[in-house]
């Protein structure tokens, strides 16, 4: 099915994989390494602020930061959401209004909305009978 697809796209979907692997791998080895250096910055300032304030108050300062950014991320998460969930209400009450306007239209015109479905039926009918 693949050498198949490969054939019909004109392209090599097997050099496509290897590619995305490739970069996938690549990736993960970077995500490995910054996060090693995000935990030796994190000890480095444990380090210097345990100089400056003692260890206890070296590990709540860093604590604390931690949290601040961790409430940040999810109050920026919840507006994130709440965007989304206004755009989906936006566009179903304009899927709405247009379903009210094809149904005016249904009504209006009833012999080119018969037309119009005995198309799609003979578009489907008529249509190719692959089996993928």
């Amino acid at each position: 099915m693949l050498s198949i697809l490969s054939l019909l796209t004109g392209a090599s979907v097997h050099r496509t994989v290897a590619r995305a692997k490739r970069a996938s791998i690549f990736l993960a080895l970077a995500l490995l390494f910054l996060l090693t250096a995000y935990a030796l910055a994190v000890t480095a300032g444990a380090i210097w602020l345990a100089g400056i304030y003692g260890p206890v108050g070296a590990a709540l300062f860093l604590a604390a930061c931690a949290l601040l950014i961790a409430v940040i991320l999810v109050v920026v998460m919840v507006m994130i959401n709440a965007q989304d969930k206004r755009r989906a209400r936006e566009r179903r009450a304009a899927l709405e209004s247009l379903a009210a306007v094809g149904l005016g239209l249904v009504r209006a015109q009833p012999l080119l909305t018969a037309g119009v479905l005995a198309a799609i039926v003979a578009a489907n009918l008529v249509g190719s009978k692959r089996e993928d």
